[in-house]
């Protein structure tokens, strides 16, 4: 059974076993103290074989890869990306209702660091439509 990660992934490398030692890929981050270091991750596409295949998979971490891991899980495509979606709000902080909204329409594709809405494919048609909405109104 196997599952394909949607996203990167931290990894703790302490709690990495022997057979998933070679999927751990290191990339430059920072530590604790905001010093450049090497961090481990496990990177977007890795696959998983196993029993953790389908607890990736129910998470919304990853996709089946193989017929077994999607059999198992029993899910449609829409069901698989609708909780991966919930899974890529939950690790950007988008929990706000409104804004998970905004998010799944296309509208925002998460925050800028001081806490601002990154702007999505369809921000300018939100807005344009929040005008004409107004211009309606008044």
């Amino acid at each position: 059974m196997k599952a394909r990660l949607h996203l990167d992934q931290f990894c703790d490398i302490s709690k990495v076993t022997p057979e998933l030692q070679p999927l751990v890929s290191w990339v430059p981050g920072l530590d604790r103290d905001r010093k450049p270091t090497q961090v481990a991750v496990y990177k977007a596409g890795t696959i998983f074989d196993g029993a953790i295949a389908l607890q990736l998979c129910k998470t919304g971490q990853a996709a089946p890869a193989d017929d077994e891991a999607a059999l198992a899980l029993g899910w449609s495509e829409q069901q698989v990306e609708s909780q991966r979606v919930e899974y890529q709000m939950n690790a950007m902080g988008i929990n706000n209702k409104g804004d998970r909204d905004l998010f799944r329409a296309g509208v925002i594709v998460g925050y800028h660091a001081d806490g601002q809405y990154k702007p999505g494919p369809n921000w300018e048609a939100y807005h344009q439509a929040i005008m004409e909405k107004e211009d309606a109104e008044i």
